[in-house]
């Protein structure tokens, strides 16, 4: 008989592959994941269609158009996605079509890590409460930010620790393979955003504290992993290296400042994680953890869930007590590895109990009216006129407002003409300046905190150049005096009113500067 050729072996490989992929995409639990996963992807596409970029969607649309090894505030996973959607898409809100589609794609794979540990039922319910939660699907799941890649990539690393860990009959020979994914993803997790060394801190523990799993990493696998891993991230280190490290020692001083202890953080950060994770996913998730904990290192899977999941909880709920208040979503990726402790505990409740249903659908509504209600308010203003007392503080709706009358005012008072560069007094009002003037004009950030525009533009090339300083009313006025001497002249230009609805909302201010007289000194390099 004649040996079999490599053609033949591939074909066998192929078919065999592909049956096994339609027998996980044919069975009833996968197919229910599937229809939920494509009516909130169709929920979240309508909703980021009807909201305008926010301030750090801006931000990050406005420095992805210099593709660069990594950025100042972050690793560069999202913004070289945000570079090619803007070429697809332009600086619009369909440019968050790809991190629409890749939470998709984190749904999937949680139903398959949860399938994996627990069981499908478990990952039904893993797949419907993940798409409940409020952060998950209007920030992460739609908006252009880090987490968005960063969860599909965490997913995908838990995925394939949940294959070596449990392997079915269908995964021979394929521990290599699994930990040579898993160093994949977790890399490519880094490389969207720092709290990924969370996750890999916990899984280091959750092998320490199981022996019978400590002689996996005597193995070949994990050594495999951690290089992948190292060269996925490595345009991070590169650029890093290059820059005098100044993106970690910029997160680093976010974090703790010496030993001021400041109990009061901990309400903020505690409620801002209620309400983003929205309370009543909150307080089963705490429950299905506090299970978990209770069984201890014998559970395995619990176990597992736990390890790679608190330690980045405990972290950002507790540093802030001892320095600045943090923000609540640093911590999403840890409360990401509890869901499928809550798809279990769903899913056992589910079996002799009505109430995990009834949960489920006035989640539902309530996350469907809240996020019409919200989308409907950033778009017309409507709440805020009906009741202005409820926004006796500010509207936060009003930073998905595009500042796009700001190009039409400049350029029918023939400023844009008139200057080489556009001058921006606060880091996060650059981003919005840049994506309403369109590539007209470039925008340099001439603050002490610039973030990334520091490394776009040397402000010694503009050097003898007009500019035109432009900004919010209370940020022009703050900062005009700390400009002045940078240049010859200032000049007060129009007055841009920013509407919504037909109603002025937002007033921004233009002062002409005449010839840039030496460079504004950044804090750190340009180059």
């Amino acid at each position: 008989m004649a040996a079999p050729t490599i053609g033949s072996d591939l074909r066998r490989r192929s078919a065999s592959a592909i049956s096994r992929a339609r027998l996980v995409f044919e069975r009833p639990p996968a197919n229910a994941t599937l229809a939920i996963i494509f009516a909130f992807l169709a929920f979240r596409l309508v909703l980021s269609l009807s909201v305008g970029l926010g301030v750090d969607e801006s931000y990050s649309l406005a420095n992805a158009r210099d593709l660069s090894l990594s950025y100042f505030d972050h690793p560069p996973l999202h913004l070289w996605i945000a570079h090619m959607s803007e070429a697809l898409f332009g600086a619009a809100p369909l440019a968050r079509l790809p991190f629409v589609v890749m939470f998709a794609g984190t749904t999937w794979m949680m139903f398959r890590c949860t399938e994996r540990l627990f069981g499908s039922a478990a990952g039904v319910w893993t797949a419907l409460a993940l798409n409940l939660t409020g952060f998950f699907t209007a920030a992460a799941g739609e908006w252009i930010l880090p987490d968005g890649p960063m969860l599909l990539c965490l997913s995908g690393a838990a995925y394939c620790m949940a294959s070596i860990l449990r392997p079915s009959s269908d995964d021979k020979g394929t521990a290599l393979r699994n930990w040579a994914m898993f160093g994949y993803w977790l890399g490519a997790a880094g490389l969207a955003k720092y709290q990924a060394i969370g996750f890999a801190v916990g899984l280091l523990l959750f092998f320490v504290t199981v022996p019978a799993r400590l002689k996996l990493l005597w193995q070949p696998g994990p050594y495999l992993a951690f290089v992948l891993a190292l060269g996925v991230i490595s345009p991070v280190l590169i650029w890093n290296a290059e820059n005098g490290w100044v993106s970690f020692l910029f997160q680093a001083s976010r974090g703790a400042q010496g030993a001021v202890w400041k109990p009061q953080h901990l309400v903020t950060i505690v409620g801002g994680q209620i309400l983003y994770l929205l309370p009543w996913l909150f307080v089963p998730l705490v429950w299905a953890g506090i299970d978990a904990a209770r069984a201890g290192r014998a559970d395995e899977a619990r176990w597992l869930c736990l390890c790679t999941g608190v330690p980045l909880i405990v972290i950002v709920t507790v540093v802030p007590l001892f320095g600045p208040a943090g923000l609540p979503h640093w911590s999403m990726a840890g409360w990401l590895m509890l869901y499928p402790l809550l798809g279990d505990l769903l899913a056992r409740k589910a079996k002799d109990h009505v109430w995990p249903r009834r949960w489920a659908l006035a989640s539902a509504v309530f996350l469907v009216g809240a996020s019409t209600l919200l989308a409907s308010q950033a778009a017309t203003g409507w709440v805020k006129h009906l009741a202005p007392s409820l926004f006796a503080k500010g509207d936060p709706s009003l930073e998905t407002l595009a500042w796009d009358d700001l190009r039409t005012v400049l350029a029918e008072t023939g400023l844009l003409k008139r200057a080489s560069f556009v001058a921006a007094v606060r880091w996060n009002e650059a981003g919005r300046i840049e994506l309403a003037l369109d590539h007209a004009l470039p925008v340099l950030a001439l603050t002490q905190d610039p973030r990334h525009f520091a490394f776009r533009y040397d402000p010694a090339a503009f050097v003898g150049r007009d500019a035109l300083i432009v900004g919010s009313a209370n940020a022009v006025a703050e900062n005009i005096e700390l400009l002045r001497p940078y240049f010859l002249h200032l000049t007060p230009g129009p007055i841009v009113q920013i509407k919504r609805g037909g109603r002025p909302e937002i007033e921004l201010h233009v002062v002409y500067a005449e010839r840039l007289l030496r460079p504004y000194p950044l804090p750190y390099p340009a180059r």
